[in-house]
């Protein structure tokens, strides 16, 4: 039986087993469902993107960006059990040597490769001077950065910061990574009234970041194994990797529209995954699988037998400990990439205005 899998049935059954808690480097990680979808960063394309209202990009060919999100999962994690209850795995991975002024140097930089290819398209994009003594951005309430957000029902935590000089702004489509209600409408409508007094479409790119790709048997009442893995790496999260766009042409209401990746994409390594610490009951189940496959229970009728385990557990902590240059590199690789799409739908809506 493989190491990577832990069955109750083999210790109740006098079977070998053992439990499966970690898949990196050359062993084998669990199969992840088809929810999960993963493309390499250079097989990314609009397909991998969910488009709504993309004809906004048409209302205008000036274009403000007053703020650029960029996340990374800063915490990891993920359970599995089986025979309800009776084998229990767990892991959970932590991201280190990234702090927030990093991120925030990151920021700038994809903020600014954004910037620079949005200018490319041949739109005219609003300098800081206009876009910050505009009214609506006077109403903007902004978020304080670096913002932490454990969103409900997920295990990942999640750090989102802007460049230094911007504001980190938080609007309803930002749920799950928000610090207010969705049905707060204050920065939207700032928003609007900025685009209407500016006459131009107002984006707002969101990029972030996973450092493991998590994959688990679940939580099953009648099945006797669980098994988790985790496939270390740099990764572009779905759903929270978009970005936003508005138009208004009265500060009341407006339009808006989001390009919204779906699918996990593969970027690269930018560290190394270490194992930190691991609490499990192996050699109890090992020893109780050798005495069954010794058949002392047979041939020694009157031999002490070892305890007899009806739990199975194992619990893992881990670092995913990143090199600055090889992060700086790969995140550059992945906003590159990123915005090079949304260049693409930008130039598949030409402005009529």
């Amino acid at each position: 039986m493989s190491g990577m899998d832990w069955d109750r049935r083999s210790v109740l059954h006098a079977g070998a087993g053992a439990m499966g808690v970690m898949a990196a480097g050359g062993m084998a990680a669990a199969p992840a469902s088809a929810a999960d979808r993963m493309v390499p960063l250079t097989g990314m394309g609009p397909a991998n993107y969910h488009q709504v209202m993309a004809k906004v990009l048409a209302r205008s060919a000036r274009i403000a960006v007053p703020s650029y999100r960029f996340g990374m999962v800063m915490r990891n994690g993920m359970g599995a059990s089986g025979g309800s209850g009776s084998t229990k795995v767990d892991l959970t991975a932590d991201l280190v040597g990234v702090d927030a002024a990093m991120m925030r140097g990151l920021a700038h930089l994809v903020f600014s490769d954004f910037i620079e290819r949005l200018r490319a398209t041949g739109r005219t994009v609003l300098g800081w001077d206009e876009i910050s003594g505009s009214e609506g951005f006077r109403k903007l309430d902004p978020t304080p950065a670096p913002f932490l957000k454990k969103p409900f029902a997920d295990s990942r935590t999640v750090a989102v910061v802007s460049p230094e000089y911007l504001p980190l702004l938080t609007i309803g489509p930002e749920a799950p990574l928000s610090d207010r209600s969705p049905f707060n409408l204050g920065n939207a409508r700032a928003l609007n009234a900025m685009s209407a007094a500016l006459r131009c479409v107002v984006m707002i790119p969101s990029l972030v970041l996973d450092f493991a790709a998590l994959s688990g048997s679940g939580h099953r009442v009648y099945s006797g194994g669980a098994n988790v893995g985790i496939q270390p790496g740099l990764f572009l999260v779905p759903l929270f990797t978009h970005c936003n766009f508005f138009h208004a042409k009265i500060a009341l209401a407006g339009e808006g529209g989001r390009l919204i990746l779906e699918d996990r994409v593969a970027i690269g390594q930018a560290g190394e995954l270490v194992q930190t610490g691991s609490f499990n009951n192996n050699a109890e189940i090992e020893e109780w699988n050798a005495y069954v496959r010794s058949n002392a229970w047979w041939t020694e009728p009157n031999m002490a037998a070892p305890s007899r385990p009806t739990l199975g557990y194992n619990y893992s902590t881990n670092q995913y400990r990143v090199d600055p240059g090889m992060l700086q590199t790969a995140v550059m690789d992945a906003a590159r990439a990123t915005h090079g799409l949304y260049m693409g739908v930008i130039n598949a809506n030409p402005a009529t205005a």
